[in-house]
Parts: C-alpha cells; sequence; structure tokens
C-alpha cells in the first residue's frame, strides 16, 4: 500500500469540486491531496483508515477530512466479488482554502470556520442532527450553480463551525509528524502497519522498513511521534477494537485477536490504561460510551 498524492482535477468554471460517486466499489489507494474533502458514504461498508485511526464505515456515515492527512477506504470483500446487488454511493466535495481567495478565511466573520478546518487536519466524523442537516444542503448543492454553489458550501461549513456532533480520527501526534514532509520514513511505517495491524508485527520488521538498526529506529520513532512504536501500535489496535466493542457482535476474546493482540488478558490490560474501562464494561454500549 504506496502513499500516493492524489490530483482532483476542477472544472475551469468552478472553485470547487462536487460530485455523486455511484460504484461497483470504491477503488481508491492510500492517498493524500491538499484539498479539504467532504464524504457523506449513502451506501457503502468497509473499512476506513484516518491517519493512525483504523474505523468501519457504513451506509450513512459522513467524513471529514483536512489537507494532506492520508487516508483510504477499503469495502469487505464481498464488494469486489461482482455481485449486482453490493455497490458503493458517494458524495464528495473538494474544496481548496484559498478557492475563494487566498486571504477569504482570515476576515474576521470566518474565525469559528477557520477554527474548525484547522483542527479537522485530524480527520472528522460527523454525527447527529448536524449530519441531516449538512446531507439535505449537499443534495441542494448538487443541483445548484454559479454563486449559490459557494453560498451553500459557507452554509455546510457553518453548520460544522457550531456543531458538537464531531468525532476526531487521528491523533494530533500522527497529524504533526506527517506534516513535517522530510519524514519519508514515517510513511513507510504508517502504511505498513495500517496494512498489517491486525497481525503480529515485530519492531525488527518495522526497523528493517526503515533501514535502521532497532535502537536506532526507536530513538527515531519516540522523536517523532512523542511515543514507542508499541505504544503507536496497540493505540492503533485498541482505537479499532472500540469500534468492534460498539458493534456488540464478537466476544472480548475475539475482539482481541481480531485486532491483532495475541492474548485477550494483555489486551483488557491494554484496553484499560488507554481507557480507564475494561472491555466487557463498554462492549455494545455504542461509541458514546468511550467519551463518557
Amino acid at each position: 500500500m504506496s502513499l500516493q498524492l492524489e490530483q482532483i482535477p476542477i472544472k475551469n468554471e468552478h472553485s470547487f469540486r462536487s460530485k455523486i460517486d455511484v460504484l461497483p466499489h470504491i477503488e481508491v489507494a492510500w492517498h493524500y491531496h491538499p484539498e479539504f474533502e467532504l464524504i457523506y458514504i449513502e451506501k457503502s461498508q468497509g473499512t476506513l483508515i484516518v491517519g493512525d485511526c483504523i474505523d468501519k464505515f457504513t451506509d450513512g456515515d459522513m467524513i471529514f477530512l483536512g489537507p494532506n492527512i492520508p487516508h483510504v477506504m477499503k469495502n469487505e470483500e464481498a464488494h469486489y466479488q461482482k455481485n449486482p446487488d453490493l455497490h458503493a454511493i458517494a458524495w464528495v466535495v473538494h474544496f481548496k482554502e484559498d478557492s475563494f481567495g487566498k486571504e477569504f478565511f482570515l476576515i474576521p466573520e470566518m474565525y469559528r470556520i477557520k477554527s474548525f478546518l484547522k483542527k479537522s487536519f485530524q480527520g472528522v466524523r460527523i454525527d447527529g442532527s448536524t449530519k441531516y442537516k449538512i446531507i439535505q444542503h449537499l443534495k441542494t448543492l448538487h443541483a445548484s450553480d454559479f454563486s449559490q454553489r459557494i453560498i451553500i458550501l459557507l452554509q455546510i461549513l457553518q453548520i460544522l463551525a457550531q456543531s458538537d456532533d464531531l468525532e476526531y480520527l487521528a491523533s494530533k501526534n500522527f497529524v504533526e509528524s506527517f506534516q513535517q514532509r522530510s519524514n519519508q520514513k514515517l510513511y513507510k511505517i504508517y502504511e505498513y502497519v495500517s496494512a498489517n495491524f491486525q497481525q503480529k508485527i515485530e519492531l525488527e520488521e518495522a526497523a528493517k522498513l526503515a533501514n535502521m538498526s532497532k535502537t536506532a529506529f526507536c530513538r527515531f520513532f519516540k522523536s517523532k511521534t512523542k511515543k514507542t512504536f508499541s505504544e503507536f501500535l496497540n493505540e492503533m489496535r485498541i482505537n479499532y477494537s472500540k469500534k468492534l466493542l460498539a458493534e456488540g457482535s464478537l466476544t472480548v476474546s475475539q475482539i482481541a485477536y481480531e485486532c491483532g493482540f495475541n492474548s485477550p488478558s494483555y489486551f483488557n490490560k491494554q484496553f484499560k490504561a488507554l481507557t480507564g474501562k475494561a472491555p466487557l464494561q463498554l462492549r455494545g454500549q455504542g461509541l458514546e460510551s468511550f467519551s463518557q
């Protein structure tokens, strides 16, 4: 899974892009782009990776992504078997910070929107009444032209800037380290862990990927991310486990192995250390229980 810079084509008569994709399945690489992205998944299911966050997505999900955050969506395996009953429908908006002029978001009236855009570099999941308001605006946007397009997009951003229905995805440490554009070695490590976190990953493998000795790699990784490689790997696995626990369809032991832990007791210990709660307490209670 090689990280790619995606080029977003925008028509000459538009300052930003909005579209509806209807596809047999989602087919995108691990990628990033300088545009902000709003995506509403009307129909599709699978795995979402935003930075160091592993999540699931399903029908009705909505995500907002800041510029240059690496991300990928991959459907469940059944979607790639040419089943005519399975397909993906996604509403997508791409725009740059200077789409409306280099200093547009610096004017006083844009302060709240500017603050939201700055935090969106972590990636944001949008829920609740906020999501349903935005869906209605997306439908209007798709049927609009000329200046009405800009007005509707600003209305969407204002709703987001005032919302409490937001869940931030990637960690701040990940975003800060990724924005140091010279860290090509970190990109390779993130890619590798994102693709293999459900399997056994040895420190030696990560060090070899970075072309370093284990000692040098440990120093390098800690200096860039403010955590050890083991802590980073465990946090990624625990973040994924939260989604599985919220669904409640698997036992705690099954979730431990599904997330790459080779021992349910070790999973329980790490989960409690990171969340302050035992996984069994939160199984089947929904994602809101993790923020209480």
